[in-house]
């Protein structure tokens, strides 16, 4: 087999390893929430005695945390398709942009990225690009 498309094949597989890892750490805000979901009764009920800033909080955290998932599952898709997208050696700038993203997250993220990023950039690889864009 063709060592580019083998880097190209083992690229992708680590993306959607990453992809995984991030749905996996989007377990932790979910948990997050149920837990805050389970004691927002509470917190409404002490509205009533006068504790805003505790409802203004809570309602603050819950709101962060289901921001931060929304976040992750979009990654996590991002990522997807990246990993499809270097399996089957098409979009080159898509694939370098989520590298360059990618180096933002330390430390398995940045590794992945730059790995990505050097190797998509070599030139008998990126010909591989070429030649699908066709």
């Amino acid at each position: 087999m063709d060592n580019r498309r083998e880097n190209l094949r083992l690229l992708g597989i680590f993306h959607f390893v990453y992809a995984g890892l991030v749905i996996l750490g989007s377990f932790i805000p979910i948990l997050w929430l149920t837990l805050a979901g389970l004691w927002w009764p509470e917190l409404t009920s002490e509205l009533n005695s006068g504790e805003f800033p505790l409802l203004l909080t809570g309602t603050v955290g819950l709101s962060v945390a289901g921001f931060g998932v929304l976040v992750a599952w979009v990654w996590a898709a991002v990522l997807v398709v990246a990993g499809r997208s270097l399996v089957a050696a098409r979009r080159h700038t898509y694939c370098l942009v989520v590298a360059a993203i990618a180096c933002l997250s330390f430390p398995v993220g940045t590794l992945l990225g730059i790995v990505t990023l050097v190797v998509i950039n070599r030139n008998d690889v990126r010909e591989l690009f070429e030649v699908r864009a066709f």
